[in-house]
């Protein structure tokens, strides 16, 4: 059985408290079979403003050339990420204007595989992130692999930024939860529906999605995925 990509990270950081980021993303890359894995983050600033984070595998010529360019401005892959919320798959975006072409082209000099996923990340506290995994695999073979990992994906995503923002919130005490509003997260964590948890905790389905709620605002986070991942690493609960 493959170790899922949330838990190799877990793992890793468990094992290795000081690890970099970019190393941990080269582990993790080589661990399931992808060229590449970066993750950019517009992390809010004190005056308001958001500053690109980069942390990848890529060729670091390619970050510096990224970087000195301000590519993120015209990537097309950041853009579609940013303004949706669904993980965007580069062999469907449109690539019709001479801008994209070039980005592209010259992405791949630098070694930028012609397969990919980016997943937007929504943090209403710190701003927002895009984790990518890359790959050379055949399209069909993309495809199907894509399938098998988006979900853990996703939540990697947001292990991730939780990790890369906690320095914004050190100090700060961690939110406090009641015990239903734990439980109902400890019971996410280990992938339980609102209707799975509803019916363990025998309470109704509108009160589950009542705690989530609360959860999340709590955690000022957005989404259920993220609120369990924030409070894991919060260790508000633990699975």
């Amino acid at each position: 059985m493959v170790t899922p990509l949330s838990d190799r990270y877990l793992a890793l950081k468990e094992q290795r408290p000081d690890i970099k980021p970019a190393e941990i993303l080269q582990v993790l890359a080589q661990d399931m079979g992808l060229n590449n894995l970066s993750y950019l983050g517009f992390h809010k600033t004190t005056s308001g403003g958001s500053d690109p984070v980069i942390h990848s595998t890529y060729d670091p010529a390619w970050l510096t050339r990224y970087q000195e360019e301000n590519y993120h401005l015209i990537d097309p892959v950041v853009d579609k990420s940013l303004e949706g919320t669904l993980p965007v798959d580069w062999s469907e975006l449109p690539k019709v204007d001479r801008t994209t072409r070039n980005f592209f082209g010259e992405a791949m000099e630098f070694g930028v595989r012609q397969n990919g996923v980016s997943i937007p990340i929504r943090d209403h506290a710190h701003g927002k992130a895009v984790l990518t995994l890359n790959s050379d695999l055949r399209i069909h073979e993309w495809r199907k692999y894509k399938r098998g990992i988006i979900a853990d994906a996703i939540y990697l995503g947001c292990l991730i930024q939780s990790d890369m923002v906690a320095s914004i919130g050190k100090g700060q005490p961690a939110p406090r939860l009641s015990n239903r509003e734990k439980e109902v997260l400890k019971w996410a964590a280990v992938g339980k529906t609102a209707w799975e948890t509803a019916q363990v905790m025998t309470v109704s389905n509108s009160t589950v999605n009542h705690h989530l709620y609360n959860a999340c605002a709590k955690l000022d986070v957005t989404n259920k995925t993220h609120a369990v991942a924030k409070a894991i690493r919060a260790q508000i609960i633990t699975i």
